[in-house]
């Protein structure tokens, strides 16, 4: 997870907004409005959106694990799984927008 995570960050791509994709991507919650709002709420005590850092990334992670009574072990192996799909998508939005 971490090295997609630093994947992200070198792309520029470790805001909020990507972050809550990927956990979605990851079925770490549902991808509806109810999923992606209880998913942003984690991110609130963030200061800067658009560089979240990884520390504040894995504790994210730990207290939706928490709460619904996973470990942060799981929900990282999702993410780490569902992370080469996710950056090639990120990555193919970033060339497609310097193609324009």
């Amino acid at each position: 997870m971490e090295d997609i995570f630093k994947d992200l960050q070198k792309n520029t791509k470790n805001n909020v907004d990507s972050l809550v994709k990927w956990i979605q991507d990851a079925k770490l919650v549902e991808s509806t409005k109810e999923g992606e709002d209880k998913a942003r709420a984690l991110f609130n005590d963030i200061s800067d959106k658009n560089n979240v850092q990884f520390d504040k990334f894995k504790e994210v992670v730990t207290k939706l694990a928490e709460a619904q009574t996973k470990s942060f072990d799981e929900f990282s192996k999702k993410l780490a799984e569902e992370g080469p799909k996710f950056i090639q998508g990120a990555l193919a939005a970033i060339a497609g927008a310097f193609n324009k």
